[in-house]
C-alpha cells in the first residue's frame, strides 16, 4: 500500500472516529428526558411502524439478537413504554410487542426534538448546498452500513465506490 493511501486511510480513520464522538452527542440521549438509550428510542419507532410484531421480527429489524431485544423490551416495559402480549399469535405461544400510549407520546416528543436538531444542522449549510450535503450524507450512511461494521452485512460498498465525486 502506498504512503499516500496510508495517509488517506489515516485521515478517514481520524474523521470516522471524530464523527463517532460527535454523533454520540446528537442522538436521542441528548434531547430526551425519558431516560432511554438511542437503541430504545429506535425500537419505539420500529414498534410504531410494526405494531404487534413478534420479538424475533423486532430483533431482525433492529439488527440485534433476540436475546438482546428481550433485554431492551424488558427495560421498555419497566418504563411503561411497551408491553408484551402473550398468546396473541395463531399458535398461541408467541408473544407480540406493542407500544403503549406512554411510549407513543415519548416517541413523538423525541421525533420533534430530533426534527428541530436536524433543522438546525441543515440550516447551518447554505441553502444552495443542502441537497448535495444530504445526498452525500445518504451515500456515506450507505457506505457505513455496507462496510460490514458492527455485525452489518457488506452489500453495496463496491457499487458506491464509482459513484462518489
Amino acid at each position: 500500500m502506498s504512503s499516500a493511501m496510508d495517509n488517506d486511510i489515516d485521515a478517514w480513520c481520524n474523521q470516522l472516529e471524530r464523527l463517532e464522538r460527535v454523533l454520540m452527542c446528537v442522538g436521542p440521549d441528548e434531547v430526551c428526558c425519558q431516560g432511554m438509550t438511542p437503541r430504545q428510542t429506535s425500537i419505539l419507532r420500529i414498534l410504531i411502524a410494526q405494531e404487534g410484531a413478534r420479538l424475533s421480527d423486532l430483533a431482525a429489524a433492529s439488527r440485534i439478537t433476540p436475546s438482546a431485544m428481550t433485554r431492551v423490551i424488558e427495560k421498555l416495559e419497566k418504563q411503561g413504554m411497551a408491553r408484551r402480549v402473550r398468546g396473541a399469535q395463531d399458535d398461541g405461544r408467541a408473544a407480540i410487542v406493542e407500544i403503549t400510549p406512554t411510549g407513543r407520546k415519548a416517541r413523538r416528543r423525541i421525533d420533534q426534538l430530533m426534527r428541530d436538531r436536524a433543522r438546525a444542522v441543515a440550516e447551518s449549510f447554505p441553502e444552495s448546498r443542502r441537497a448535495e450535503v444530504l445526498r452525500l450524507l445518504q451515500e456515506f450512511s450507505n457506505a457505513l452500513e455496507s462496510s460490514g461494521c458492527c455485525g452489518l452485512r457488506p452489500s453495496g460498498l463496491t457499487q458506491l465506490k464509482g459513484q462518489l465525486p
